[in-house]
């Protein structure tokens, strides 16, 4: 049973992450004040710190929050698919969607990159979002749906490309997001057994 004081401290950690979210957000690592998400989010810093070791584990954890809550959306659209192979493409689609966040985009692929270990983000990208595509994908490859590929390499090249281009779009006039979801549907064709 969750005690009172349990659910004051599990409270008071979301107020916190929502805050560094949004903080990490609009200024970015180095930017970013400890101070500030403190007061935004209605606590001391001495609370922050309970909760939190430094601004690199609060980073980390608030990178650990946003692919989880991707993951989630993830696993929602590939459920939705009526074999193995339409819930890999949906969602494919749904990561595209969820990377082309603005505060998810500066938080994940541009601040991520100079901040945590690639160990770090192995680990949280295994547990979330990589734990979500991976067995679709390898369902859809065991069940005859799509050709057999190297799934590690496959899951990286596509969750990189779908990293870099939803970056690309969000500075271009060229290249919109519904033009990136046409041209990844006709690329994951390519994978599909029978359709080529």
């Amino acid at each position: 049973m969750t005690t009172n004081s349990q659910r004051k401290r599990k409270t008071s950690r979301d107020r916190i992450l929502a805050a560094a979210i949004r903080h990490f957000a609009k200024y970015g690592y180095i930017g970013a004040s400890l101070e500030q998400v403190a007061k935004e989010a209605g606590v001391t810093r001495g609370a922050l710190y309970h909760h939190f070791v430094d601004k690199h584990d609060l980073f980390r954890l608030v990178c650990l929050k946003l692919q989880s809550d991707n993951a989630k959306k993830i696993d929602i659209a590939i459920a939705k698919g009526a074999n193995p192979w339409e819930g890999f493409v949906n969602g494919i689609h749904a990561m595209l969607d969820t990377a082309a966040g603005k505060g998810v985009r500066r938080i994940l692929f541009v601040e991520r990159v100079s901040v945590l270990t690639w160990d770090e983000w192995y680990a949280i990208d295994m547990k979330t979002v990589g734990g979500s595509l991976r067995p679709v994908m390898i369902r859809a490859m065991d069940e005859g749906f799509m050709e057999h590929r190297p799934v590690m390499a496959m899951y990286y090249l596509l969750a990189a490309s779908v990293s870099r281009i939803t970056t690309i779009a969000a500075d271009s006039d060229q290249i919109d997001l519904s033009e990136i979801h046409d041209e990844f549907e006709h690329l994951l064709t390519k994978y599909r057994i029978g359709i080529n």
